[in-house]
């Protein structure tokens, strides 16, 4: 059974260090029995960053839950794993404004990395999950592959990536509840398009060695720098352009984008 000492362990001898602030995307269910469950796992978290660090994780409701008649941050739930929910409903939790791709976080800096979300996009440049990478932070992947890792969608927005819907016409506008009570229309962006080709980005990191393989419990995790995986985005990207786009011909999003490129000459 994983404890809170194992995990600790585990990540300080991977290059975590108290101070750090840490991105967590997760599969609970992959990691196995946990001594004292999920409290326990993000307690440990918690404590590996420590009192100047941040923990932070996506609390994502997407497209699919939108929120009626407003988004409220108290009262929308996470789509984005068990973990993410239990997370998101602590005391000491601070979550960011965004409709549709919210990030909660707790520590030294969770109120600076998560203000005013809704003004730059769910994951555009300045967004919580930018601000962090900038910060120095760290991403783990708990359990969970590429597919899953948003800070490609900010190396994304940083390499000025032309980005489309996946639906026709003008996106939708949502209404989000200020914490002063005020209600503001928000009309939502395309940086949180498709991911199905994200798992390209791993030959170029191991590839540099970019990526610390471990495990917690029995969930096989990748440790890496966000300023790496921003990095080595915008490389991939400048060198091929449409190299994250998928070849599903339903993906409306990654058909337009190529589109545009070959329209553009960059394809």
């Amino acid at each position: 059974m994983l404890t809170k000492a194992q995990i600790k362990e585990t990540l300080f001898s991977n290059g975590l260090r108290p101070g750090d602030h840490l991105l967590v995307h997760s599969s609970l269910r992959s990691v196995g029995p946990i001594d004292g469950g999920p409290e326990a796992l993000i307690d440990a978290l918690r404590e590996a960053t420590g009192a100047q660090g941040t923990l932070a994780m996506p609390t994502f409701n997407y497209r699919f839950g939108l929120a009626f008649p407003y988004f409220d941050p108290r009262r929308v739930g996470s789509r984005a794993g068990a973990l993410t929910e239990i997370f998101r409903r602590r005391p000491d939790t601070i979550r960011s404004l965004h409709p549709t791709h919210s990030v909660a976080a707790q520590g030294k800096r969770a109120s600076e990395i998560t203000a005013d979300h809704y003004k730059f996009g769910a994951f555009g440049v300045g967004c919580p999950i930018d601000r962090l990478v900038q910060a120095g932070g760290y991403v783990l992947l708990l359990g969970v592959s590429h597919l899953a890792n948003s800070c490609i969608h900010v190396g994304e927005s940083h390499a000025g990536c032309m980005k489309f819907d996946w639906q026709d016409g003008p996106l939708p506008v949502v209404k989000i509840l200020l914490p002063e009570g005020t209600i503001i229309d928000y009309q939502l962006d395309c940086t949180a398009s498709c991911s199905r080709a994200f798992n390209a980005v791993e030959y170029w990191l191991r590839r540099r060695r970019m990526i610390s393989d471990l495990m917690l419990g029995e969930a096989l995790c990748f440790l890496i720098k966000g300023k790496d995986i921003v990095e080595t985005v915008v490389e991939m990207i400048r060198k091929e352009p449409d190299v994250l786009l998928c070849t599903r011909p339903d993906c409306r999003p990654c058909t337009m984008a190529r589109d545009y490129l070959l329209e553009h000459g960059a394809g």
